[in-house]
């Protein structure tokens, strides 16, 4: 069902402030504005991230999954609610950069955005940027449900981590989503693609001139996927993971494990990770039926659902 992860959708406090941090910082760039909603992107898509602009609902408003097209969605409509997943509204359109959208609440309380119909952008971006928005990872209580859920959306395991953690993959990229025991729902983190461990460096100092920041934790190399981290939070206090040199599924022929629950399984270089990442996480935002109150067709103009 679902063909490649999206975006993910920030309630911010201040856009101009939020904005200025990915570009100045991640290297996005802003493709579009609509009231106080920014898209943002670091290719040739529309946007790979969508901040709003709301001080009374702090929270990620959704992780948007692509599908192949209008039937997909219905197909999901349909399929979905047997899979423990609550629909929040029909499918809609109008949402600047994408042909239409169906937003779900999955058994853990996260709420899933499927899409289909990106469009295509042509914006000067800078040398030193992310390839792509790579992958969310989730907290979640109850793991059996959630893995239902994502086993629903065409998702397939990746690895596990005991019991405490698992990373699934709908393309070829290692994981596009991650799940992690924890006693509520929240985000973890949502990550960027780098080429390579130096640009992962040159984010980092970044952060410290722009910001007069430090990382939270890394560089390093996780275990399962191989590759390279470094997170530190945005101006909101969502965390942000750069990700580089991810196991492919199947260029890597990798095969799925069980790894154990020690912490050199997610640091291959040094220890455990520091409490400030054990401790950090994102709120999931109060969700409303039907297409987000910003979601507006091409004269700005709200769209109801269908």
């Amino acid at each position: 069902m679902v063909t490649s992860i999206g975006h993910i959708a920030l309630n911010v406090a201040d856009l101009d402030r939020a904005v200025d941090f990915q570009h100045e910082v991640v290297g996005m760039v802003e493709t579009d504005r609509a009231g106080g909603v920014s898209y943002l992107t670091c290719n040739d898509r529309h946007h790979e991230l969508i901040l709003v602009e709301d001080r009374d609902n702090r929270g990620y408003d959704h992780i948007a999954l692509q599908v192949a097209d209008a039937g997909a969605l219905e197909h999901a409509r349909a399929a979905l609610p047997a899979a423990g997943a609550t629909l929040l509204g029909g499918v809609y359109d109008g949402e600047p950069g994408i042909d239409r959208a169906l937003k779900v609440r999955s058994p853990g309380g996260h709420v899933y955005k499927l899409f289909c119909g990106m469009e295509s952008v042509d914006v000067a971006l800078p040398a030193d940027r992310p390839t792509h928005f790579e992958h969310v990872s989730t907290k979640v209580r109850n793991m059996g449900p959630e893995h239902r859920f994502l086993e629903a959306l065409g998702f397939s395991l990746s690895d596990r981590m005991g019991f405490l953690a698992s990373w699934w993959h709908c393309d070829e990229d290692h994981h596009g989503i991650a799940l992690t025991r924890a006693p509520r729902s929240e985000l973890s983190h949502y990550a960027y693609a780098w080429p390579d461990l130096n640009a992962l460096g040159r984010v980092a100092d970044r952060l410290r001139a722009a910001r007069d920041r430090k990382c939270i934790w890394g560089p390093s190399r996780h275990g399962p996927g191989k590759n390279h981290f470094l997170y530190f939070h945005d101006e909101d206090g969502a965390m942000i993971e750069c990700c580089s040199e991810l196991a492919q599924m199947t260029r890597d022929a990798y095969v799925p494990k069980t790894w154990s629950m020690h912490p050199g399984t997610i640091n291959q270089w040094g220890g455990p990770p520091p409490p400030r990442f054990l401790l950090t996480g994102f709120p999931v935002a109060t969700p409303t039926d039907g297409p987000p109150s910003w979601a507006a067709a091409a004269d700005r103009t709200p769209v109801a659902a269908g």
